[in-house]
C-alpha cells in the first residue's frame, strides 16, 4: 500500500523538476570593454563562450583647413642714392603679384627728388614692371632676384632753366624678404639701374668737358614691406 503511494509522488517530482529544467534562465551578459566575446549565463549554471568580431568604430580624421594661396600684395618702400655728388631719395608702391611660389611681378611707381650728378636739384616719376625670383618661397626669409625694364620722367633745375627729360632703360637687383605672418613682409634689396634719355632735346644731358652723354647709372637701395591679400 506505501508502495502504490509513494509511486506518484515521485513521478510528480521528476516532472516538475524536468519543467523547471526546461524553462532555464538565459541571461547575456556583454563585456565592459567591447572585446571579442560574448558570456553566456544560465540556470543550472552553465557557462557559454561565444566568440565574435568587433566591429572598430570609424576613425574621425582632422584634416587642417586648407591654406590661403596670397598671390596678391601691396608693396611699398623708401630708397635712395648716395655719393660724391649724388644725394636723391623717395619712395615708390607697386602692385606685386605672386603666380606661382617662385616668381613675383611687381607694376610701380614712385617720387624721388635731390641733387644729381651735376649737383642740379631733380625730381624724378618712375614706372617699373620687375619679375621676382624667389630662391626658398618655403623659409621665412626669403632670397630673391629682381629684373625689368622701366621709364622715368625727369624734371632738372639748372642755372637758368627747367629741363624735362625722359629715360628708358632698366634695373637688377638682389634682395630679401622677411615672411613675418602670412599677410606681412619685410623687404630690402640693392638695385642697379642703367637708362638712356630718349626725349626731343638735342642737348646732352651730362657734359664733362669735350665729352657728353646722354646715358647714366646709378644705384638704389630699398627698404620697405608688403601686404598680402
Amino acid at each position: 500500500m506505501v508502495r502504490f503511494i509513494l509511486l506518484p509522488v515521485i513521478v510528480c517530482a521528476l516532472v516538475l523538476t524536468s519543467t523547471k529544467a526546461a524553462h532555464a534562465e538565459v541571461v547575456v551578459v556583454r563585456p565592459d570593454d567591447a572585446s571579442s566575446q560574448v558570456v553566456i549565463k544560465t540556470s543550472p549554471p552553465t557557462v557559454v563562450v561565444v566568440k565574435h568580431r568587433s566591429i572598430p568604430q570609424a576613425q574621425v580624421v582632422q584634416t587642417p583647413p586648407p591654406k590661403r594661396d596670397r598671390k596678391v600684395g601691396l608693396h611699398f618702400d623708401v630708397g635712395g642714392t648716395f655719393g660724391p655728388q649724388v644725394v636723391m631719395g623717395g619712395f615708390s608702391g607697386a602692385i606685386r603679384f605672386r603666380p606661382k611660389e617662385h616668381v613675383g611681378i611687381d607694376l610701380g611707381s614712385g617720387y624721388f627728388a635731390g641733387n644729381d650728378y651735376q649737383g642740379f636739384y631733380r625730381t624724378e616719376i618712375p614706372l617699373t614692371a620687375n619679375v621676382l625670383f624667389f630662391v626658398n618661397p618655403q623659409h621665412k626669409l626669403q632670397l630673391y632676384f629682381l629684373m625689368g625694364p622701366g621709364v622715368s620722367f625727369g624734371r632738372v633745375n639748372t642755372f637758368n632753366e627747367v629741363r624735362r627729360m625722359t629715360h628708358i632703360g632698366g634695373q637688377a637687383g638682389i634682395g630679401l624678404e622677411l615672411r613675418l605672418a602670412p599677410a606681412f613682409a619685410l623687404n630690402v634689396d640693392a638695385r642697379g639701374i642703367i637708362r638712356h634719355r630718349i626725349d626731343n632735346d638735342p642737348r646732352p644731358e651730362f657734359i664733362d668737358g669735350t665729352r657728353s652723354t646722354n646715358t647714366s647709372g646709378g644705384a638704389v637701395l630699398t627698404f620697405g614691406g608688403t601686404i598680402y591679400f
